[in-house]
């Protein structure tokens, strides 16, 4: 509570005191007051913005209050460090020196942070380096084993499991990531990995052409963070309908699934009906064109919302298109 009373009501005590030593022309220490308040909110969100955290957006709500308090301390230094009270001029060079650290602070942190990302960066390619390789790899061997893909991919993952994927290094992950979009993968392994407490294994897994419903299921009911799988889930060809229906009735924690609804064959009809009805969005009526569980009834229902529309010049794609499909699906 006081946190947040100082959060609001420093900044704001700051701006009136500055108004009120204008007003009077006691303006002696406000210049610098006011350029070291500017320094800090502009080295703070500095800083602030050099983090790729999701979080990091939160450190503004602090940005008045540094800005706020390095405007003080340096007021303070302003009005009394000509003083002839001793007293007074300690506190205002250590008002100085509070101030200076404040932006210095600011300064350090942005320092940090861009380390850190270059030292993330430098492991994160490395990484991808090493999933190409491995992809490469991989690849080749399973065009070796023509007829034994199955058994070969299933040996390799199995060496690299340990224990159900629980304790894995950046290797046998790195590996992993380039195996699993194979087809090829027996379910069952699919099934294991797919609850991998490493949510890029995890993901890669639900992909997985060959992963069955009843593991897609499992996941959208069980899994720690479902929102993490949700548009796999809705884009997997395997993925129940009344998990498909489910989904897309539930209040949206993300967005963009509707693309994925319209172009899966697996979702119920009367799904694919109310985004016909509703979408907006012509990449998503560039999917619902392609699906093939759209009939001649609900394709030419869509063709006709479609010439409804005003039309632009050059001609939409999708009308074009919708055409095109009605002459084969409607023959």
């Amino acid at each position: 509570m006081i946190f947040l009373l100082a959060l609001v009501g420093l900044p704001l005590a700051y701006l009136v005191v500055v108004v009120v030593l204008l007003a009077r022309r006691h303006s002696r220490g406000v210049g610098l007051s006011l350029a070291f308040a500017v320094v800090a909110v502009a080295s703070g969100v500095w800083a602030i913005n050099e983090s790729r955290s999701s979080t990091a957006g939160i450190g503004m709500l602090g940005i008045p209050l540094m800005g706020s308090l390095a405007g003080f301390l340096a007021l303070v230094f302003g009005r009394w460090r000509p003083s002839p009270e001793p007293l007074h001029r300690a506190a205002g060079w250590a008002g100085l020196a509070g101030a200076t650290l404040i932006v210095a602070f600011n300064f350090a942190q942005r320092a940090q942070t861009r380390t850190k990302n270059s030292v993330r960066d430098q492991v994160q390619a490395a990484h991808s380096a090493e999933i190409a390789g491995d992809k490469a790899m991989i690849d080749s061997a399973v065009a070796q084993n023509t007829g034994h893909q199955a058994a070969y991919l299933d040996s390799a993952i199995r060496t690299r499991m340990h224990d159900g994927a629980t304790r894995m290094d950046i290797h046998d992950r790195a590996f992993l990531i380039a195996a699993l979009p194979h087809d090829s993968i027996s379910p069952g392994i699919l099934d294991t990995l797919a609850g991998s407490p490493d949510l890029g294994i995890a993901l890669e897994a639900v992909r997985n052409p060959a992963t069955t419903g009843e593991t897609l299921s499992r996941i959208y009911k069980t899994a720690s963070y479902p929102d993490y799988f949700f548009q796999a889930i809705a884009a997997h060809r395997h993925t129940p309908p009344v998990i498909l229906r489910e989904l897309y009735h539930r209040p949206r924690t993300i967005s963009g699934l509707d693309i994925w609804f319209a172009g899966n064959p697996s979702t119920p009809l009367d799904v694919l009906d109310d985004i016909s009805k509703t979408t907006k969005e012509s990449y998503v009526v560039s999917q619902l064109i392609e699906n093939p569980a759209l009939d001649c009834k609900r394709l030419s229902a869509l063709g006709v919302r479609l010439t409804k529309q005003p039309q632009r010049d050059p001609p939409d794609a999708n009308v074009l298109r919708v055409t095109e499909r009605l002459s084969t699906v409607c023959a």
